[in-house]
C-alpha cells in the first residue's frame, strides 16, 4: 500500500511541474524572434575529401597444387610434427600407416624439438602437424 508521504510529494510535484507560476515565463505569451535575414554572400559550400581504406594488393603468382600419388607401391611417406604438442597423435598416424599401407611403402616419423629441420625431409609425401 502506498504511504501518504508518498502520495503527498508526489502532489507537490506535480503541482510544481504542471501550474503556471504568477507573474513567471509562464504567464507571458511566447514571442517569436525575428526570421534570421538572408546574407547577400552565400557561404561556400564545404569540401569533403573520402579516402579508401583499402591497401593495394600485389600481384599473386598463383601454382598448382603438388601432383597425388597414384600408389603407395615403394614409396616414402614422411609425419612430422613441426612444433611439437602432437607427438602421440603422430606416432599414433605413423603406427596406423605402417599397417594399412603396402610392405613396400616406408612411413617415417620425424620427432619434433630434435634439431631436425623440415627442409631435410626427403619423401614422396609428407603430412606435417603445427602444433602450438
Amino acid at each position: 500500500m502506498i504511504s501518504r508521504r508518498v502520495l503527498t510529494t508526489w502532489a507537490v510535484t506535480a503541482l510544481f511541474l504542471f501550474l503556471p507560476v504568477a507573474g513567471g515565463a509562464a504567464t507571458k505569451p511566447a514571442v517569436k524572434s525575428p526570421a534570421p535575414k538572408a546574407s547577400a554572400t552565400k557561404a561556400p559550400e564545404p569540401t569533403f575529401t573520402v579516402l579508401n581504406p583499402e591497401a593495394p594488393l600485389p600481384e599473386i603468382e598463383t601454382k598448382a597444387l603438388a601432383p597425388r600419388l597414384t600408389t603407395f607401391e615403394g614409396k616414402t611417406i614422411a609425419i612430422y610434427d613441426d612444433h611439437g604438442g602432437y607427438e602421440k597423435p603422430m606416432a599414433g598416424l605413423a603406427d596406423q600407416l605402417r599397417k594399412i599401407l603396402p610392405a613396400s611403402a616406408k612411413v617415417v616419423y620425424y620427432e619434433p624439438k630434435t634439431g631436425f629441420k623440415p627442409a631435410d625431409i626427403v619423401a614422396d609425401a609428407a603430412i606435417v602437424g603445427h602444433g602450438y
